[in-house]
């Protein structure tokens, strides 16, 4: 204790405990600054002037090791010459090259005595001694995964070798410098990758710009081809469906917005478990992956935004179609048939007169069909996903009208109304966008001048889709 330690301010173990509270007191006001975001020069500095309360013939400093080029560069110190200290600026490290350059080599504690007969300082020993300085004791400062990232060292104008209680002190102030080097370290990285979020945002958020451009072009482009005029009814659909559209987009946009807030907020989170001292590496590398996991959910809601466009394109794509094309009603029918054989599904159909009737636009009314049979085993056979349905074409005199049904779990009453409505979904939850029923709405209209009713049925759906020539 107090008794076997030779310390001039030490005099009695009145006086050792006084030193430790002080010290104590010291380090605590080392960490304090560090939490507060004060720069790594002016934390070390603060940390070499408390340390030498610890004995008032010490002079400390802090270097910092360069790991790319294997150099030490001056950090701090409030009392060494500068001098002295620029002399040190750069120094390359090895075995030999004096108590600093040989720890941060060895990762080993180097204890110097006398500055004047031992070897590691012959080549700097009248550096040292022209700075009034003749021992030299050096502590690796070594994080938390065992790299070294520094030197804290005690210096004395006199020869002397150090004691139990020297040993000790040395230590626990390279741990503490450790703690500020790596805390420095976090900060900086976090502060990268929450700039690197930024950047994914805002790149994201100008292929969400260019997308909704294609969107514009798109549905201009539709509107300047149409051949055939739009009455009231589908203005009305048509100004619908682009406020629903703008709404599903701005959905994801929001999860993103969301996503990136969240990151802010395990920022914040970071920086609480510092200042209660509860930080832990473990815990700072899970805070990052979950801001990076946020960027990751950014990234998803946009593409969800892009899937969204895609859609429209593929509406467009099969209004689009040469409608002089024209095909056998009974043969299409059977290819249908043949692709959803697998699926667990009993499809009929018949063709009144299936020689004389035709029909024009091939890949709409396969895209209608394929659309309700999809709707009827995600909406009506769920969760067994099987059951039948039933095809029935009749000629009109300028067209042909279409029956479908199934035997599903139908249309609740109050929601028929609605059915054919942009984005309307019994199953929003799922995550279902709720375009089907409206796309077929708007390609009978727009493709065949058409018109398609959901009708009243004891079991399952039925709908009415008339097609003109």
């Amino acid at each position: 204790m107090a008794q076997d330690w030779v310390n001039p301010i030490v005099k009695n173990d009145s006086d050792y405990w006084q030193l430790i509270s002080r010290l104590e007191s010291g380090r605590a006001a080392v960490l304090k600054r560090m939490v507060e975001g004060a720069s790594l020069e002016e934390v070390m500095n603060l940390l070499c002037e408390k340390a030498e309360i610890y004995n008032p013939l010490m002079k400390c400093s802090v270097l910092r090791l360069d790991a790319t080029d294997q150099t030490l560069h001056p950090l701090a110190s409030v009392s060494l010459p500068k001098r002295y200290c620029d002399a040190l600026e750069g120094l390359q490290i090895g075995q030999g090259v004096g108590s600093c350059g040989t720890a941060a080599f060895s990762a080993e504690r180097v204890i110097v005595e006398d500055i004047n007969t031992h070897p590691y300082w012959s080549q700097y020993k009248e550096l040292a001694l022209d700075a009034g300085l003749q021992a030299c004791w050096s502590e690796p400062v070594i994080g938390s995964a065992g790299r070294v990232l520094g030197t804290f060292a005690m210096y004395y104008s006199e020869p002397c070798a150090p004691v139990k209680e020297d040993l000790k002190f040395i230590e626990t102030s390279a741990r503490l410098a450790a703690v500020v080097f790596e805390h420095v370290e976090m900060q900086n990285q976090l502060k990268q990758a929450n700039d690197q979020l930024s950047r994914t945002v805002d790149e994201r958020n100008k292929q969400l710009e260019a997308l909704n451009h294609d969107l514009n072009q798109l549905l201009t482009r539709q509107e300047v081809e149409r051949h055939k005029s739009v009455n009231t009814e589908r203005a009305t659909v048509t100004k619908k469906l682009l406020s629903g559209f703008a709404h599903e987009v701005n959905t994801p946009i929001g999860i993103a917005t969301t996503s990136v807030s969240y990151a802010g907020q395990q920022a914040k989170e970071l920086l609480a478990d510092i200042e209660a001292g509860r930080l832990t590496r473990g815990a700072a590398v899970e805070t990052l992956k979950a801001i990076l996991e946020s960027a990751s959910l950014c990234e998803e809601s946009l593409n969800k935004t892009a899937a969204l466009i895609a859609q429209f394109r593929e509406i467009d794509a099969a209004q689009a179609e040469n409608t002089e094309n024209r095909f056998c009603m009974v043969e299409f029918l059977d290819d249908l048939k043949a692709t959803i054989d697998n699926r667990g599904l009993d499809l009929s159909f018949d063709v009144e007169s299936p020689a004389g009737i035709e029909c024009h636009s091939k890949t709409a009314l396969w895209q209608v069909l394929n659309q309700l049979i999809d709707n009827s085993i995600e909406h009506g056979f769920c969760p067994e996903k099987h059951g039948s349905i039933g095809i029935h074409v009749a000629k009109l005199p300028q067209g042909i009208v279409i029956n479908y049904q199934d035997d599903g779990c139908g249309i609740e009453k109050a929601k028929r109304k609605d059915v054919f409505e942009p984005f309307f979904s019994t199953q929003r939850n799922s995550g279902r966008v709720g375009l089907g029923l409206n796309v077929i709405y708007n390609t009978i209209v727009n493709v065949y001048n058409g018109k398609v009713r959901l009708l009243d049925s004891p079991v399952g759906v039925r709908y009415e889709i008339i097609l003109l020539d």
